[in-house]
């Protein structure tokens, strides 16, 4: 995945391809306007990439785009305001606009993640409490906007005509878990991610063949994947996890494609991937789809 970084007082930010595609079109919008990048033309952004969550969105707000236009044509905008400089903008943005690009960081940060997506960005528009933004989208329903963008949401994988990808061999070893890892295994889980999910890997290392995959660098735990373990549910995957050192070096790919081959081998033919973060990453590693949340008929 492409990376973009920018470096305002010390903030170090990066954008997932879909969040840099949206900032692109955010800047058109900007133009058309001739004026800084502000949070509608963000929001703008996100109605018009039709990819992802995006794409759910304007299915349910198809009309969402054209009634923001029609209420933007009258409203004024601060010409004076300075702005700023952030990459990967070419234009400047206004102080609103950076007051979303770290708000979004930050819970990119709280969440562990390694990229601002388009459902931070989104949740990061709608939570500053911008009057322009408020303004806009009065008598819409923006709870509604945040749960189809921004909400945890499942994504589903065809099994059907999987095989194993080709992966570079490197110096990570990847294995089953056995009993005698439960200790390290969960004492990583606990340090790196917290508690939230030590009952779902205890569970998987009571069964027979333990549905957990591990990582293992220079003989410590950096990574670790299970299926079939929340919930008693079967062709469940998940959870993932990877030391925030290892990130972006291929390991949750790996430890993905090993759960998804014994997936296979035991006969599921779709694995559902629960709550999923990173949806971009899925989407890429392993052709997952959203899976479309029911929210009844759009006003």
């Amino acid at each position: 995945m492409m990376m973009a970084k920018s470096e305002n007082d010390g903030i170090n930010m990066r954008f997932s391809n879909r969040t840099l595609r949206m900032i692109k079109i955010a800047e058109l919008e900007a133009q058309k306007m001739n004026s800084h990048v502000f949070p509608i033309h963000l929001l703008l952004g996100s109605l018009s990439e039709k990819t992802g969550v995006c794409a759910e969105l304007y299915i349910n707000y198809p009309n969402l785009y054209d009634f923001l236009k029609e209420r933007i044509d009258k409203i004024h905008f601060e010409r004076e305001e300075k702005g700023i400089h952030c990459h990967p903008f070419s234009m400047k943005v206004s102080l609103t606009t950076m007051r979303v690009l770290e708000h979004a960081n930050k819970q990119m940060m709280q969440f562990r993640q390694v990229y601002i997506n388009e459902g931070l960005l989104v949740k990061a528009i709608l939570d500053i409490n911008d009057p322009m933004i408020d303004s806009l989208l009065e008598g819409v329903d923006v709870s509604r906007l945040i749960e189809i963008t921004s909400s945890p949401r499942d994504m589903a994988v065809s099994l059907k005509n999987y095989s194993f990808p080709s992966i570079t061999a490197d110096k990570v070893i990847y294995r089953k878990a056995e009993i005698s890892d439960a200790v390290s295994l969960l004492l990583f889980v606990e340090i790196e991610f917290g508690n939230r999910w030590l009952d779902a890997i205890k569970h998987g290392l009571q069964e027979d063949k333990i549905p957990i995959y591990i990582a293992i660098d220079n003989g410590v735990i950096v990574g670790f994947a299970c299926f079939d373990v929340v919930r008693g549910k079967k062709g469940l995957f998940g959870p993932m996890g990877t030391s925030l050192s290892n990130r972006l070096q291929g390991v949750g790919y790996t430890l993905l494609h090993y759960c998804l081959n014994d997936m296979k081998e035991i006969g599921y033919e779709y694995s559902i991937i629960g709550e999923a973060g990173p949806l971009e990453f899925y989407e890429k590693a392993c052709n997952a789809v959203v899976i479309p949340i029911s929210l009844g008929t759009p006003n």
